[in-house]
């Protein structure tokens, strides 16, 4: 041992050691540790759509549904809300050559006997249900339910749904209205509950952001660069005879 230390300091090589004597013996090198990545912290997640913060919105029921102003209806009931979204879009949705408010005056004219039919049976509800008291309760929801479809991060995607429902819809016959109603108005729900199935994960992701607990590693290049300081003799690792001399050449 002592032997190879007098050896290795009898052969310097500008601050390179090499592990069996001077010239002619194998020459060993390492290349230094890697340098830690550090864990990068990930941004404060945002509210879908550009929503406001701090909304509030529906709860999901025992049957794995949002409790929406448009659950548990009558089918006269159904057929009365479905009616009411596509009213809300032609008067918000202005795109698609005013497509959403032609169809719902189409509507208007070409099932008048069905809605008229259908409003009259919906106040029989209420009046049996709230009795001298049916006439707010009414206006208190629809105004609940005109609300609800005219949430403004959702008018985009609701808008393109009104004017497929509201196509459709012109295309039944009258008997065929009151049975197309669940499924109209399930697809114009749709985009709303989709809103706020991202919401709720919206408000997941930020209580782990605000926890501390969201953070990642972000993928970092590292660029090596040797110089002749950065070579050191190791026992573990032996290059080939002529290595180092190459290394050093292209770290020059």
């Amino acid at each position: 041992m002592r032997a190879s230390i007098r050896r290795l300091l009898l052969c310097p090589l500008t601050g390179i050691a090499l592990l069996s004597g001077c010239a002619g013996q194998k020459e060993v090198a390492v290349a230094p540790p890697p340098v830690p990545v550090q864990a990068q912290p990930v941004p404060q997640p945002l509210p879908p759509l550009g929503a406001t913060a701090n909304m509030q919105i529906p709860s999901i029921g025992v049957d794995g549904q949002r409790v929406t102003p448009n659950r548990d209806l009558s089918g006269p009931a159904t057929l009365w809300h479905m009616r009411m979204a596509l009213n809300v879009a032609a008067l918000s949705c202005q795109g698609s050559g005013d497509a959403a408010r032609l169809q719902y005056n189409q509507l208007l004219a070409r099932h008048r006997a069905a809605l008229t039919r259908a409003n009259a049976q919906v106040e029989g509800e209420y009046k049996a249900q709230f009795g001298g008291a049916a006439i707010p309760q009414r206006e208190r929801l629809n105004t609940v339910v005109y609300n609800f479809f005219a949430l403004p991060p959702v008018q985009a995607a609701f808008c393109a749904e009104a004017v497929r429902v509201g196509a459709t819809v012109n295309s039944l016959p009258a008997d065929q209205l009151l049975a197309y109603a669940p499924a109209g108005l399930a697809a114009l729900e749709k985009p709303f509950t989709d809103f706020y199935d991202a919401y709720a994960r919206y408000q997941s992701n930020l209580a782990a952001w605000r926890s501390g607990r969201a953070l990642a590693m972000a993928p970092v290049v590292l660029e090596v660069r040797l110089s002749r300081a950065d070579l050191i003799a190791d026992d573990g690792v032996i290059a080939p005879k002529g290595t180092l001399p190459r290394l050093l050449a292209r770290a020059d």
